[in-house]
């Protein structure tokens, strides 16, 4: 307390720039890390968006086809019409072979129709049952998500921010890449702040999918830790990368696809914030983040 009151009389310009310097740099920090949220929900919200306005389909011309020329074969008009009802209810040639068989008379036509009119109002009531239970998914994956402005110090449970991050990226997942969930649901909540944890696992889950191949996402507990460990089996990162991997500015992306400050704001908010553990280990076909949160409160 003596020096500090003595170096503020004797050298008060000094002592003023760097007070100015520490301010600046707190609110550098800041800038930077409302940025980085603000890019992370960005990466998200084509998902989501994908997700509400465009229900999974799947190829059915071929099916379609083949059911629009049994009807032409047995002279019913309107066939190709007929034919996408019958294929979204699950019905295929076959089944019609045993309409036609069981039919009386000329009334072949008339059944498919009534048949017709029955599959199109289960089918219209299944999509609406699967598209509500889809949207309250997507919609509680949002609610959670979109703590990104709240983040109270509180027990998290990082199971959820990490299915809420996965849900979000649903929609742009990819070709070909396949999602892998081990979780230990019986490890406890870690002390922390959610909505800054979502950003961690949005960098890291961002990164592996850029990879492609397996993604993989694990909680197991590591002594008095939990630890989240998201692998991917793309080609690896090269030694000489994974040295500066968590450096600010930092990319091994084009201009203007990267800012270089993903990984370094993770760092930050594992090691500075959690007072957790986050590295790399990486070889060809197994690359894996691993955070480590202390499962009890570190003052």
């Amino acid at each position: 307390m003596e020096f500090d009151l003595r170096f503020r009389e004797w050298y008060p310009m000094a002592v003023h720039l760097l007070e100015g310097m520490v301010l600046g740099t707190r609110r550098g920090q800041a800038i930077t890390g409302q940025r980085e949220r603000l890019l992370a929900l960005g990466k998200l919200t084509a998902g989501l968006t994908h997700e509400l306005n465009n229900p999974a389909a799947v190829q059915t011309s071929d099916l379609e086809d083949g059911v629009g020329d049994w009807f032409d074969d047995h002279g019913v008009a309107g066939g190709w019409d007929l034919a996408p009802i019958f294929i979204g209810g699950g019905l295929r040639v076959a089944d019609l072979e045993r309409v036609a068989e069981a039919a009386v008379g000329d009334c072949l036509e008339a059944g498919l129709r009534w048949l017709s009119y029955t599959v199109e109002s289960e089918s219209l009531l299944r999509e609406i049952t699967d598209s509500t239970a889809r949207i309250s998914a997507l919609v509680g994956a949002a609610k959670q998500y979109s703590q990104l402005d709240r983040a109270p110090y509180q027990w998290v449970d990082v199971h959820e921010g990490l299915v809420a991050t996965l849900v979000m990226f649903k929609g742009t997942l990819p070709a070909g890449v396949r999602v892998v969930k081990e979780f230990d649901r019986t490890l406890a909540a870690v002390p922390g702040y959610p909505a800054e944890l979502d950003q961690v696992w949005t960098n890291l889950i961002d990164n592996a999918l850029a990879a492609s191949g397996t993604l993989t996402v694990r909680t197991p507990r590591d002594g008095e830790h939990l630890l989240v460990e998201i692998v991917d089996t793309g080609p690896g990162v090269p030694p000489e990368i994974v040295k500066r991997i968590f450096e600010p500015f930092f990319t091994t992306k084009e201009v203007g696809q990267g800012t270089g400050l993903g990984l370094d704001v993770s760092w930050k908010v594992v090691v500075t914030r959690h007072h957790g553990d986050l590295r790399v280990e990486s070889v060809p076909g197994d690359t894996r983040f691993q955070v480590r949160l202390p499962l009890t409160e570190t003052r």
